[in-house]
């Protein structure tokens, strides 16, 4: 009996000496160590699952945006007067933010799933005159509904395809969380901007 428990006892520190080589060998990434120790905020709207598609072809989610604080807008390309000025409302925050612009991530989303394709989008990019940092997103209907309910951006389809929407600047913090928002076009973005600014280190 001695010896079957003295076999089995060398068996059980076997296999964890062994498990534990196994551990070593791994090694993990840092920073999905990190994300995977602080849980995102209830609050956060990178708790969206659903997968966008930027303006390059690429697969996006909202959470690998993680870590910087974002400026968001919601707009349709074809729209010929309220979106290209909330476009250039934005561009203005990311201007006078200067070098500082680049530990923030700007990011456009089109409600207009069926036409704003990343190929449109990408046109569009280029027609503002955005630089290359900006992130323009198409989603399916779901993600964009979503999206826009917990920003509290309303839009509504008419007749001829187009939309009649909230204009709303919406600041998130480096998680995710809504922090700041200020609506209308042309509007003063001081406290925008001071919301920005406390967040970057």
């Amino acid at each position: 009996m001695k010896n079957i428990l003295l076999l089995a006892s060398i068996a059980l520190l076997l296999g964890s000496c062994s498990d534990t080589n196994k551990n070593t060998d791994k090694k993990p990434d840092a920073t999905s160590v990190v994300q995977a120790q602080t849980a995102l905020p209830e609050a956060s709207i990178f708790n969206i699952t659903d997968t966008f598609t930027n303006q390059h072809k690429v697969p996006l989610q909202l959470t690998s945006l993680r870590g910087k604080p974002a400026v968001v807008g919601m707009i349709f390309s074809h729209c010929g007067y309220a979106c290209p000025r909330l476009t250039a409302d934005m561009k203005i925050i990311h201007d006078k933010l200067g070098p500082k612009a680049k530990e923030v991530n700007f990011l456009l989303v089109s409600f207009d799933v069926a036409r704003d394709t990343p190929a449109r989008l990408e046109a569009y990019a280029k027609e503002t005159e955005l630089t290359p940092d900006w992130i323009l997103l198409h989603g399916n209907e779901q993600a964009v509904r979503t999206l826009s309910v917990l920003l509290n951006v309303q839009y509504e389809k008419d007749a001829d395809g187009n939309f009649s929407h909230s204009n709303t600047i919406s600041v998130l913090d480096k998680d995710g969380v809504l922090a700041y928002q200020k609506e209308g076009l042309e509007a003063d973005h001081t406290e925008t901007i001071g919301t920005i600014e406390k967040m970057i280190p």
